[in-house]
């Protein structure tokens, strides 16, 4: 490559970054703090292995639909990874018949795997969770 091509590859990526840097839309968008408290509320109750207090936000819809043997399931596979320690990472939101879906990659310190967390909210209550 030229040094003049070279300078001006370098020229686009610094203009790149200022760019983003004023433009909010180019930017990582930013966890809304109560949701990222009941997500951390969530996780820490699989890591206690706690049903009651992994469902403390949930609506009554999820209450009464989410078993105690789908949570024992969930602990099962990420409790012992979690208490390692786990970094979240947001990712943005989507907006779905009536509620806001906030996506959040889950990494284990230790792992090689990360997990994608779906995290439905309505009203200030937790609608559903899922976890990939």
């Amino acid at each position: 490559m030229s040094t003049h091509n070279l300078r001006t590859v370098l020229a686009a990526g610094a203009l790149c970054l200022v760019f983003a840097a004023e433009n909010p839309a180019l930017a990582a968008p930013a966890a809304p703090a109560a949701v990222e408290r009941v997500l951390v509320k969530m996780i820490e109750a699989v890591k206690a292995q706690s049903y009651d207090d992994f469902l403390t936000d949930a609506d009554a819809r999820f209450k009464s639909q989410f078993s105690r043997q789908q949570f024992e399931g969930i602990c099962g596979l990420y409790t012992a990874p979690l208490r390692k320690g786990y970094r979240l990472e947001y990712l943005g939101q989507l907006r779905q018949r009536g509620a806001f879906v906030y996506l959040w990659k889950v990494s284990v310190v230790d792992g090689q795997d990360e997990s994608l967390v779906r995290l439905a909210m309505k009203d200030g209550k937790v609608s559903g969770v899922w976890v990939q």
